[in-house]
């Protein structure tokens, strides 16, 4: 008797890791890492991956934390041209995409263009700064920032677009007005 009940036990305890096992999967990385708390992300800006290739001698690094609804950036430039936006587009490497969400937008000589005006509206951007050679920028934005194919969308579909890498951030200048940095956006491991 004693026997079957611990057999009913082993296949009840079973047949729950199996249903948590098949949950998990389903969930994919994606709930996996958002469940462990704060996923964080980090592009490597060059060049090198600018569509087409720009020969600059500029680098960066932009990291991003996701908080509950919100995401916090920083980012890093060194030796680029006169920075005029920094962008998160929906692409994977290689291929041009869709804007997503501003970052950064240069205001012009005669006050604030349109796009700094609805991006100060809406996201908080703590510090920015360039110098001749360097440039560095911080802040947040929510849902309501993204724009493109993510508008409408929630941070946790712009986490699993960065998990599945299809992000990447785009440092636009002028002289390279398509672009002179760029860096897929990449989960930190480690």
């Amino acid at each position: 008797m004693i026997y079957y009940k611990n057999i009913n036990t082993i296949i009840i305890v079973g047949i729950f890791i199996f249903a948590t096992v098949c949950l998990m999967s389903e969930i994919g990385h994606y709930g996996y890492a958002y469940a462990q708390g704060k996923p964080d992300f980090i592009a490597t800006l060059s060049g090198k991956e600018v569509v087409p290739l720009v020969k600059t001698a500029a680098t960066g690094i932009a990291d991003f934390i996701i908080l509950n609804n919100s995401v916090n950036y920083q980012i890093s430039i060194l030796d680029a041209g006169k920075i005029t936006s920094i962008q998160i587009h929906n692409g994977t490497m290689g291929i041009n995409g869709d804007v997503i969400v501003t970052l950064y937008n240069k205001i012009t000589d005669n006050g604030t263009n349109l796009i700094q005006e609805k991006m100060s509206k809406f996201s908080d951007i703590s510090s920015t700064m360039q110098r001749s050679s360097s440039f560095s920028a911080s802040g947040n934005f929510q849902a309501s920032d993204l724009t493109g194919p993510l508008a409408g969308k929630t941070i946790n579909d712009l986490v699993l677009a960065m998990q599945n890498d299809e992000t990447y951030v785009n440092v636009h200048t002028e002289d390279q007005p398509e672009g002179e940095l760029r860096g897929q956006i990449l989960e930190r491991t480690g």
